[in-house]
């Protein structure tokens, strides 16, 4: 694999750390006059859409000093998106539509209240925290997963539903009905057949499907082993735009869920289980490199979790990952 050279990936933390500095602020200010009366507001793009928030009189000190620091902010913005352009040049990042999604998630804060990007569209972030270009992380993905352990899980901006925070992304996002039509949709899709699906932890065999998010108007499929993917993620920023603030499972704990997700889709989804042994591969190689420890403590941890359903899955894609190697 590709190593990432120590300037990118400080360039990387650099960036890691001006968003997590970022004030929810920025925005360009626009001042209108109504009635002879000079006012301000805030505008800015999340997403595919213009938000707007009206601050007040400009004769109003709070409501100057507020517009200046977001002007502030707005020019460290700029800076950021120089920033990310400069690491795209190596280290791929998400496609429009998934970066325009992010953005949105991001932006409504579910990723600050627990929600954790899984799946595909989150290995395609861990090359710059692992310091090595992974193979297959341009590979495009319709589809983007949530997962989250908590069910009252909610945004930021009171009565934003799910499918309200998704069509700032794309206004053609829609829910999409499950076997039950009386049941919170937890599975939605745009007129470009991208998907986001929301996840939750199975805590009983006798779990509602999907369990409901009432605070989001939506639902979420319980799921095995997802407790333990999601447990104490980290944060990561997704290169696209100005920089999106995203959290992910831990990589080591991420390569080993795909090497049981392998063992343990239908026959249907061979072509799944196939990108399931790619990107664990991938990602072990890279850990055995930069935090061979991590690796085998979470090798460790999930084969003491029980034989059936943790460590046979494991050691049979192993085996399968050795072999190919070798051919």
């Amino acid at each position: 694999m590709q190593r990432i050279p120590l300037n990118i990936q400080t360039l990387y933390a650099d960036l890691q750390q001006q968003v997590g500095m970022a004030s929810r602020d920025e925005a360009t200010v626009v001042a209108t006059t109504i009635a002879g009366i000079r006012y301000l507001r805030l505008q800015r793009w999340v997403g595919a859409s213009r938000v707007v928030e009206h601050l007040g009189r400009a004769d109003d000190p709070e409501v100057v000093a507020r517009a200046d620091a977001a002007q502030a902010e707005m020019a460290r913005r700029q800076d950021r998106r120089r920033l990310v352009s400069t690491l795209r040049r190596l280290i791929p990042g998400p496609a429009t539509t998934l970066g325009k999604v992010l953005d949105t998630v991001s932006h409504a804060g579910l990723f600050r209240r627990g929600a954790v990007l899984v799946g595909t569209a989150a290995y395609q972030c861990y090359p710059p925290l692992l310091g090595f270009v992974l193979p297959s992380a341009t590979v495009m993905t319709q589809d983007a997963d949530l997962a989250t352990a908590d069910l009252a899980l909610d945004g930021e901006i009171e009565g934003d539903s799910m499918v309200a925070i998704l069509q700032r992304a794309d206004p053609s996002f829609a829910a999409l009905p499950g076997l039950d039509p009386k049941a919170p949709p937890a599975r939605f899709r745009n007129a470009e057949s991208f998907v986001v699906d929301l996840l939750t932890p199975q805590r009983r065999r006798g779990d509602r499907n999907p369990m409901p998010l009432k605070a989001l108007a939506a639902g979420a499929v319980p799921l095995q082993h997802l407790d333990w993917l999601i447990e104490e993620p980290v944060a990561a920023v997704a290169l696209h735009g100005a920089g999106v603030a995203v959290s992910l499972p831990r990589p080591a704990r991420f390569a080993v869920h795909k090497l049981i997700l392998a063992q343990k889709r239908p026959a249907h989804e061979a072509a799944k289980s196939r990108k399931d042994l790619a990107q664990a591969a991938a990602l072990i190689a890279g850990l055995r490199e930069a935090e061979p420890f991590t690796l085998e403590d979470a090798l460790g941890e999930a084969r003491s979790m029980g034989r059936d359903g943790w460590a046979r899955p494991i050691e049979r894609s192993l085996s399968q990952i050795a072999a190919a190697t070798r051919q």
